[in-house]
């Protein structure tokens, strides 16, 4: 769905599929236009979905467990339960050597696009209300996190025109990005621990936590015991 799917305002999306339909692809419009575009374009999406538009995630992890395909469903529940036991593990101990506020990776793409200065002007309109001439010209909303092209709101990170903006103002450029790329956050996402499970195929019993007792029976009266004896002595 490429550009379509990442395309941040409602008025570029229907652009983009207008000229999809002009570029005679009238089957992919017909296909588009007929889906609920809120589960699949940023445009329309109520939520944040922080830039991920892709199943990445889910086809990662069915070629990291590939090798457990053939295996029992007991086996590959073991396998998935090592090797999440494992990674969980190395990523808390990752995270435990950061020392700066936000990961690593985001960390270097604030720096990146801080020292990216653009040769736009910037015009407050007071300490929170900015605006940046770019083409076209869009509003920033420190306070709020907005950016009018809405790329901050959608991904909880701020654009080229938030920061910008942001570096004229007396706001903090680590304060303005969403808890969800804070390191913070990270070490609590990997802080649970997976235990290891003695053995798959026989777990440890000890005989002492279970008591059997035998069935409770009802003896039968006097009277009925007699006539089941005489039946039995005629048969």
């Amino acid at each position: 769905m490429g550009d379509y799917s990442y395309e941040p305002t409602v008025v570029g999306f229907h652009e983009k599929l207008e000229k999809l339909k002009e570029e005679g692809k009238q089957r992919a419009h017909n296909f588009f236009k007929d889906l609920a575009p809120e589960h699949w374009a940023n445009s329309y999406f109520k939520g944040m979905c922080y830039g991920e538009m892709i199943s990445n995630a889910a086809e990662s992890f069915n070629n990291w467990i590939k090798e457990g395909h053939n295996l029992s469903i007991t086996q590959i529940v073991d396998t998935i339960r090592t090797q999440l036991m494992q990674q969980m593990s190395k990523r808390r101990d990752q995270a435990n050597k950061w020392n700066e506020l936000i990961c690593p990776t985001f960390e270097i793409m604030l720096l990146d696009s801080f020292n990216n200065r653009k040769s736009w002007q910037v015009s407050k309109a007071n300490e929170d209300v900015l605006k940046v001439h770019s083409i076209p010209s869009v509003t920033v909303d420190i306070a709020r996190r907005t950016c009018s092209c809405f790329k901050w709101q959608i991904n909880g990170f701020p654009c080229d025109h938030a920061v910008i903006s942001i570096q004229k103002s007396h706001y903090n450029l680590n304060d303005c990005v969403e808890h969800y790329f804070h390191i913070e956050t990270y070490r609590a996402t990997y802080s649970g621990v997976i235990f290891p499970i003695p053995s798959m195929k026989k777990l440890p019993f000890d005989p002492t936590d279970f008591t059997i007792y035998p069935s409770t029976v009802k003896r039968p009266p006097e009277g009925r015991k007699r006539i089941e004896s005489h039946q039995g002595v005629r048969n």
